[in-house]
C-alpha cells in the first residue's frame, strides 16, 4: 500500500483517527508530567602551586599537566565507581580548561541534594587524588599542588531532557499506533462490504427465475400442419369442391349437347330452351 492509499484511507476513517491522536496527545503529557526533573550542578576549581619551593621534582609536572592529569583521573570508571559506592550519581563530568588551572564540574541527579553532594564528593576525590601521588613522590607537603574551590557546587539549572524524550516517544508511538488502526479498520471494512456484495450477487442469481425453452405442442396425426409435412396445395377460387358426377358416356357420332338446351329427364330427347 503506497503513501497516497494510506492518506486516503486514514482520512476515510477519521472519526478513528482523531480521537487514538487525541489519546496519544493525553497519554504523552501524562507520561512527561510522570518523570521528574533532573537538577544541573556546577562548580569550578583551580588547582595551586605549593607554597615552598620543591626540592624533587613534581610528578605532575606543572599545574597545567596537573590539571589534565586530575580530569582523567576524576572521569575513569574507578573513579565513577567510588562516586557510585557513596549512593551519590554517577552522572557527573570533569572537564580541565585548556593551558589552563581550572577545571568545570558539571552534575546531574534526581534531586538537588544529591547533585550537590555528589559535585562536593567529586572535588574532595580530586584533593585526595593530588595529596596521595605527591605523597608517593616524597614531595614535601608544602611543595605539593593543592585545590581551591572558585565556585562550589550549586544548583545551575532544572533540566526536563527526559520528560520531553519520553513524551515525543510516546507521541510518537500512538501517531503510528492510530495510523495503523485506521488503516487496517478500513481494509476490513472494506472487505466486510466485498463480501456481502458477492452473498447478495449470489442470493439473486438463485432467486431468479429460469428461463425455461419453450416447449413443442402435440403433434396431431389427423393434422398435416402439424406433423411438418406440407399440405397440398388447394383448390383454385372459384372451383367447387364436392364429388365429381360422371356423365353417361354418348354414342360415337353424337355431337354434344348444346348447352342452350336442356335434358327432359322424362323421355329420350333434348329440350330446345330457345323455342
Amino acid at each position: 500500500m503506497d503513501v497516497w492509499r494510506i492518506t486516503l484511507a486514514a482520512l476515510r476513517r477519521w472519526y478513528i483517527l482523531i480521537p487514538l491522536l487525541a489519546l496519544t496527545g493525553w497519554a504523552a503529557v501524562s507520561a512527561g508530567h510522570s518523570v521528574h526533573p533532573e537538577y544541573e550542578v556546577d562548580a569550578t576549581a583551580m588547582l595551586t602551586p605549593g607554597q615552598a619551593e620543591a626540592t624533587i621534582p613534581n610528578p605532575y609536572g606543572s599545574l597545567n599537566d596537573a590539571n589534565q592529569a586530575v580530569g582523567i583521573v576524576l572521569n575513569s570508571a574507578e573513579s565513577h565507581a567510588a562516586i557510585a559506592a557513596q549512593g551519590l550519581s554517577t552522572d557527573y563530568v570533569v572537564t580541565p580548561e585548556t593551558r589552563s588551572s581550572i577545571m568545570r564540574l558539571t552534575v546531574r541527579a534526581d534531586d538537588a541534594d544529591t547533585a550537590i553532594a555528589t559535585g562536593a564528593a567529586v572535588l574532595d576525590l580530586a584533593t585526595s587524588e593530588l595529596a596521595a601521588r605527591q605523597q608517593a613522590a616524597g614531595v614535601a607537603k608544602a611543595s605539593r599542588f593543592g585545590i581551591a574551590v572558585l565556585a562550589p557546587p550549586s544548583v545551575l539549572d532544572v533540566v526536563y531532557d527526559g520528560r520531553t524524550r519520553i513524551q515525543a516517544i510516546v507521541g510518537l508511538l500512538g501517531a503510528s499506533v492510530a495510523l495503523v488502526v485506521a488503516v487496517l479498520f478500513d481494509d476490513i471494512v472494506g472487505l466486510v462490504r466485498r463480501r456481502r456484495g458477492l452473498r447478495e450477487d449470489r442470493r439473486d442469481r438463485r432467486e431468479a427465475p429460469a428461463v425455461a425453452p419453450a416447449a413443442s405442442a402435440p403433434v396431431d396425426p389427423a393434422d398435416p400442419d402439424d406433423s411438418g409435412a406440407t399440405s397440398p396445395a388447394g383448390p383454385a377460387p372459384g372451383v367447387a369442391t364436392g364429388p365429381i358426377e360422371h356423365s353417361p358416356a354418348r354414342p360415337s357420332g353424337e355431337s354434344a349437347p348444346d348447352p342452350g338446351r336442356e335434358l327432359d329427364l322424362s323421355g329420350s330427347s333434348w329440350t330446345d330452351e330457345r323455342r
